[in-house]
């Protein structure tokens, strides 16, 4: 044995001694929609592992159980084919966060559930840098870009290159020549691709100002609409109808177990409160008819929060999530009859309580505006809040807390409900006095 596995299996035997202690969690409810799976795995990314038994841990335990939970509910078709992790599976590269990662799949993971997972250059590759691919292989036995085919179906990914470079030129080859040999074997079937980022302008959290996208793959992708580009990177919620993407192939957001982010006009970074309580992961099914069926799990709290259905894999260019279609369609969200602004005086602070909004079908309310003008028409005051839209459960009254108006007078207060998609509502309007 070599120093360097030696060491390796130090870290491992100390790691399974720290494997967290999780209660078997609950099945999430299921609708029987008649569709019924020929292939099923979980996607997810982010899990941040960072020591041993930590919390990381946790959540990736409580994922792992909850998937195979949902799996041997099912009556039509009961197996967990594969368990993909895009990324940032550490939170600094160390040794022991692999080992961690490793002893915890390890001990989880069924016979049969094939363990794959794609190395970031970010977090996976903060202490060893380049190292971290053979460091992962090391403690998983698997190759950090895969093609493989899993009951049929082909899955792909791409970790961060062994150079100084994200991705090199022979990586951009190697996945086109991958997928055109995929394509060319089932060309009427899905073809499944993991990397850490997103494709930049596709998924919520991919522009320009958002700053999570790249565009390294961006134009082999086009070229296969059978692709399912699936990654994380920004921690943006899973459950965001923008979570998904079409045009000439189709990109999807699996949210991620550590903590979720926001942006919004433009401004990434946006935290707001309970965002480290955000765990999602993908259950991705396949029918005999290929088409795909995308559920978004609370991994936390048990349930299912949003799925779409993608049908159209083999079409050139899809309409069914394109963002402009979609965009088009969505109806601007509606507050019900009798809803009114509620104003709280405590000294000069004010708080300004309203009920949520409602939208129809797969929208979601994503932010409430305030604006304050005085009696000369004159904005004082304007700020939004989330209309915390990516928890499972969500608060019925929407707040704006302590917020100050230092002149005496009559002022006028505007509430707005924003959607996704840029939609406002009809304004909900109080006069007050100071």
């Amino acid at each position: 044995m070599s120093v360097f596995s030696f060491i390796m299996s130090i870290f491992m035997f100390f790691a399974s001694l720290f494997l967290p202690k999780v209660p078997q969690p609950a099945v999430p409810e299921i609708t029987d929609d008649g569709f019924v799976p020929v292939m099923r795995f979980v996607a997810t990314s982010d899990t941040h592992i960072n020591t041993m038994g930590d919390e990381g841990c946790e959540r990736l335990t409580k994922l792992i159980r909850s998937a195979y939970a949902i799996s041997d509910a099912d009556n039509d078709y009961k197996e967990l084919d594969a368990m993909v992790f895009s990324g940032d599976i550490t939170d600094n590269g160390f040794i022991g966060s692999f080992a961690s990662f490793a002893a915890v799949t390890d001990s989880e993971l069924r016979e049969g559930t094939e363990r794959l997972g794609v190395v970031s250059k970010n977090h996976d590759s903060y202490t060893f840098l380049n190292n971290s691919l053979k460091i992962y292989t090391a403690f998983t036995g698997q190759e950090t870009d895969f093609h493989r085919v899993i009951n049929g179906f082909h899955f792909i990914g791409v970790s961060r290159s062994a150079t100084l470079k994200q991705y090199t030129d022979e990586q951009v080859k190697w996945l086109d020549e991958n997928l055109a040999a995929a394509v060319a074997e089932s060309p009427e079937k899905p073809v499944f691709v993991f990397q850490h980022e997103h494709v930049i302008d596709t998924v919520y959290g991919s522009s320009k100002e958002d700053g999570w996208g790249m565009d390294t793959f961006r134009a082999v992708l086009e070229k296969y609409p059978q692709a399912i580009h699936i990654s994380g990177h920004s921690h943006f919620p899973a459950n965001d109808p923008r979570a998904i993407w079409q045009d000439s192939f189709t990109a999807i957001n699996d949210g991620g177990l550590a903590y979720f982010e926001l942006a919004i006009d433009g401004k990434n970074g946006q935290f707001p409160e309970g965002y480290k309580s955000m765990t999602q992961a993908l259950v991705v099914e396949v029918d005999a008819e290929n088409r795909v069926l995308v559920r978004v799990l609370d991994v936390d709290k048990g349930v299912f929060v949003k799925e779409f259905l993608i049908d159209n894999v083999t079409q050139e260019n899809k309409q069914k999530y394109n963002p402009e279609y979609r965009k088009q369609l969505a109806e601007a969200p509606f507050f019900e009859e009798g809803a009114e602004l509620s104003v709280e005086r405590n000294r000069k602070k004010l708080t300004v309580s309203l009920p949520q909004a409602k939208v129809e079908g797969d929208n979601e309310v994503f932010a409430y505006r305030i604006e304050v003008t005085d009696a000369s028409g004159k904005t004082v005051h304007s700020s939004f809040v989330f209309s915390e839209y990516y928890f499972a459960e969500r608060c019925e009254t929407v707040k704006f807390d302590d917020f100050r108006l230092t002149g005496k007078g009559k002022y006028t207060v505007n509430v707005v409900a924003e959607d996704v998609w840029g939609n406002r509502s009809e304004a909900l309007v109080t006069d007050i006095e100071i």
